[in-house]
């Protein structure tokens, strides 16, 4: 047994019942002395099992059948061209069991060194999913990122605008990105989906909107305040789409605008996604109930809104504070002390 490189490339060489197997383990050295190793054990184990080695596809040519299966069932599919992408460069000409938890161990750490630990969870998360699928459609028997733990993140914070915030960038925004950041703060939806609302889904005379096609492939209706009624009415119909720009389609992006705006109203740290929350935030704070701000944000469980539930605790608390010394004991609006207390009480009771 040992290892040997050719054309650039590491291979491992060992016998197994008496013949010869070499396989191609990619372009480190390091990683096919680990990879024998890997594959000494298998045998001693019994785990391993040469006709499955044989019959293995190549990872190129699952890889072809998930981004064709993604483009068909998920609405992030150009997200995962981009992380498969990156996962060919790594595993590009291996077969499925050639894949093992210590070749993704190693793909972490490299990435580690390119991208944030949160890229390459996504990246990692993304080929769990290519061997579920592999699974399924049977491929192969086994994900061997099972076995693999994704990089800890830090717990994102929810940030959100204040009502003097929200006006300074509103004041902030470009024509074109105004009524868009309006709606943002008043209905709480999503970028793509303020970008890709048509005229036909929304109905001004019974004041609400219909999110179609949502993240979670459910149709969602969203009442309109009067600020979105006003806003609605104001906007000329010239095209299908409620916001569109000089060609009648939807904008592809608005982050420069956006970042432009936040900018000159002199906030710190905002991203287009945080006018969700700060609809969120609130919403809870005005006393509406997790459930509805649930259902108003089209998630399909309480777990994304709980986030907001201390809004409701702290805002409750600081209405209560507001009260301290209006209605107190003693005429300066101070707590008396114990012993005056017990005095007055008994002298109550007496009286």
């Amino acid at each position: 047994m040992g290892i040997f490189r050719k054309n650039e490339k590491w291979y491992i060489d060992y016998y197994f019942q008496g013949k010869r197997v070499r396989e191609c383990v990619g372009t480190n050295k390091t990683l096919a002395k680990r990879a024998l190793e890997a594959r000494k054990g298998e045998i001693v184990q019994g785990r391993f099992k040469l006709e499955n080695l044989a019959r293995s596809p190549q990872f190129d040519e699952v890889a072809k059948e998930f981004l064709a299966w993604s483009r068909a069932n998920r609405r992030s599919w150009k997200r995962d061209e981009q992380l498969v992408g990156h996962l060919l460069k790594e595993f590009s000409g291996r077969k499925l069991n050639d894949i093992h938890p210590f070749l993704i161990e190693s793909y972490k750490i490299k990435r580690k060194e390119e991208v944030k630990p949160a890229t390459v969870n996504r990246e990692v998360a993304c080929l769990k999913r290519i061997f579920n699928l592999a699974i399924k459609w049977g491929m192969t028997t086994e994900n061997p990122v099972r076995a693999v733990k994704l990089f800890p993140e830090p717990k994102l914070s929810c940030r959100w605008l204040s009502h003097e915030e929200g006006r300074n960038l509103i004041d902030a925004c470009a024509t074109h990105l105004k009524a868009i950041v309006v709606t943002a703060l008043n209905t709480g939806m999503r970028l793509q989906e303020i970008l890709k609302l048509k005229w036909e889904h929304v109905n001004v005379q019974q004041r609400y909107l219909t999110v179609v096609a949502a993240k979670n492939n459910e149709n969602r209706e969203i009442p309109l305040n009067r600020e979105m009624i006003s806003l609605l009415t104001s906007l000329e119909r010239e095209s299908e789409y409620v916001f569109p720009n000089d060609n009648g389609q939807p904008f592809g992006s608005v982050k420069t605008a956006f970042n432009a705006a936040v900018r000159r109203s002199g906030i710190q740290r905002c991203r287009f996604h945080d006018l969700r929350h700060t609809f969120a935030s609130h919403s809870v704070m005005n006393g509406v109930d997790l459930t509805t701000v649930k259902e108003l944000l089209g998630h399909k469980s309480l777990a994304m809104v709980l986030r907001y539930a201390h809004l409701s605790a702290e805002h409750k608390r600081r209405a209560v504070e507001s009260l301290d010394g209006t209605f107190s004991l003693a005429p300066d609006g101070h707590y008396l002390d114990t012993a005056l207390f017990r005095e007055i009480k008994m002298s109550a009771v007496s009286g």
